[in-house]
């Protein structure tokens, strides 16, 4: 059975399952260029087909990981809805109305109508281009729910999807049964998280859906003053006699923006975002406890767009009855593809062994990009030892080499690397990558060495694989690494296991072998609001334009052109 899964919303994409194995994977954002891309992911299915081997007419099945989201209206009219959707405010009434259309479709009991209307649309799309399968849509919450539930081992777990708004529904819990799920809790899209954070990334400045994780990193450099905690509580809090939380009027315009202003005046960025992330991580973690406490299940795996926020995803598996925590590496809206495709297929859940789903682009290839950027190479026979040694010389390292990742994080093939001992990297850094950044940068640390470095692992260490959560760092991971240690005393690492990423995990290995330190600096390999690399091409710009000093490319070792006075 080939299952071909796709997302058309932002962040759009497409994956392929292959008697239940998911073995391509690609968002439209590394092809066509265009971060968090809404394109209709025509590139990312050709790309998807060609990694797996399969002609359109092989495939069986094409499940979409939305019913109505977008809908139908919208789906035919791709560029009104992502011009409109660009240009929009958290604050805007055109969202509002949009937040109560898609509740009231699904409080209603209409959206079968939505998701058959799509369905047919979407089946003469591609049967156009010689993708006649039959097509399904399925719950927006489910294709998360399937994405984590799926992807690691306990059939019994509790699987949360908590995101700002899918299908007319913003939370979710099930439990896993006979390796499959039973919905147990749903929460439309009223529930008050809905745009909670994102007015607030909109608010600071940055732009909303996209810089959330920056709000997250300010968060630490304040306390969160009472008064400010009180008011984002009053907006958005866990109610226990319900199992859920607060609702918000959106009907009402409820948060008008001048309004919403006044109530933050005086108060520093920092002060700002700690009181939001404070309470986040409270009514969260409550909404959690709860539902771990109902069902008995110790195993709880997340997915959607929340469950980016790594300082939460740690308060989360701080919770004494949490025993195991899992977040699905492509958390938010661009995990819907593989979500869709793993929930149509017959797989039981079970441990992913890594994301490394994209493409690998042959030596010629490498070659031909070096060529036309004249940049000088070599092919070492010891090319770990060296970048190693260049590494430990205090040189930046890009790397681009191997499959490409699934999902928003850098795990070896498509990084930056630097030693991790540089207390002052963060600032450089980003400066040569055209970066703002609150967050320091993460580390990749060896897997053997994971206990001399962070504290509290126990349950989530699987989930550190993929760079998902932080931890509390030891004193000696912070004297020794203070690069990648953020104020608050955390980091967000990857774990990294030789059998995961053998070429990246030998770096590494030299790396401790010469320096002592496990841990090396892992930032993605992107220019300032560019989607990660993809092709060779893409690396060999993004070098030339940062001026970092070594690119390994394939199995070349590249250095900046040295040009002649």
């Amino acid at each position: 059975m080939i299952v071909l899964g796709i997302n058309d919303n932002h962040d759009s994409g497409a994956a392929i399952a292959i008697d239940g194995d998911l073995v391509a994977a690609v968002g439209q954002e590394r092809i066509d260029r265009v971060k968090n891309s809404g394109a209709f992911p025509w590139d990312a299915i050709d790309e998807v087909l060609h990694i797996a081997g399969v002609k359109p007419a092989q495939v069986d099945r094409i499940v979409f990981g939305s019913h109505f989201t977008p809908a139908t209206a919208l789906r035919r009219l791709p560029g009104v809805h992502h011009s409109t959707k660009e240009s929009s405010s958290q604050f805007s009434p055109l969202l509002n109305a949009y937040i109560c259309y898609q509740v009231a479709v699904k409080e209603a009991g209409l959206w079968p109508i939505e998701a058959d209307l799509s369905r047919r649309f979407l089946h003469k799309k591609l049967r156009d281009r010689g993708l006649g399968a039959p097509v399904t849509t399925l719950d927006h919450h489910a294709a998360h729910a399937y994405s984590a539930y799926r992807s690691q081992p306990d059939p019994d777990a509790l699987v949360v999807t908590v995101d700002a708004m899918g299908d007319g529904t913003s939370v979710t819990a099930s439990v896993g049964e006979d390796g499959d799920l039973k919905l147990i809790y749903r929460q439309s899209g009223f529930s008050a998280i809905n745009t909670y954070y994102s007015r607030i990334t909109e608010y600071l400045g940055f732009r909303p859906n996209r810089h959330e994780g920056k709000i997250t990193g300010l968060a630490a450099y304040a306390e969160a003053p009472p008064a400010l905690l009180e008011h984002f509580e009053a907006q958005f809090h866990f109610r226990e006699a319900k199992g859920g939380f607060n609702f918000t009027p959106y009907w009402r315009k409820q948060g008008q923006k001048d309004a919403f202003h006044r109530v933050l005046e005086g108060y520093t960025r920092e002060q700002i975002a700690s009181a939001l992330q404070r309470n986040l991580e409270h009514q969260v973690c409550a909404f959690i406890r709860h539902w771990v406490r109902r069902t008995g299940r110790g195993t709880v795996a997340l997915a959607g767009g929340i469950c980016a926020n790594v300082k939460l995803n740690q308060r989360i598996h701080e919770i004494p009855e949490v025993e195991t925590v899992f977040v699905y590496p492509n958390m938010g809206d661009g995990g819907l593809a593989a979500g869709a495709a793993l929930a149509m297929s017959a797989v039981s859940p079970h441990r992913l062994s890594d994301v490394y789903l994209g493409r690998e682009f042959g030596e010629l290839e490498c070659e031909r990009a070096l060529a036309a950027a004249e940049l000088p190479y070599t092919r070492p026979d010891d090319l770990a030892e060296q970048v190693a040694d260049a590494l430990a010389a205090g040189k930046v390292v890009a790397r681009c080499a191997g499959r490409m990742e699934w999902g928003p994080r850098a795990l070896g093939n498509r990084t930056v690397m630097f030693k991790p001992d540089d207390p002052a990297v963060n600032d450089w850094l980003n400066v040569k990558l055209k970066r703002t950044e609150f967050m320091p940068f993460a580390p990749v640390t060896l897997w053997e060495e994971r206990e001399r470095c962070y504290t509290g692992l126990e349950g989530a260490e699987d989930a550190a694989r993929f760079m998902t959560v932080c931890f509390d760092c030891t004193d000696e991971m912070k004297a020794m690494s203070p690069g990648v240690v953020h104020c608050d005393g955390t980091a967000r690492p990857q774990l990294l296991q030789r059998q995961d990423n053998p070429d990246y995990y030998d770096i590494v290995a030299a790396f401790h072998r010469k320096t002592g330190n496990p841990s090396v600096i892992n930032t993605s390999f992107n220019m300032h609001e560019e989607p990660i690399v993809r092709s060779p091409r893409d690396a060999v710009r993004a070098f030339v334009m940062s001026g970092l000093d070594y690119l390994v490319l394939g199995p070349f070792l590249v250095t900046q052109a040295v040009v002649e006075a």
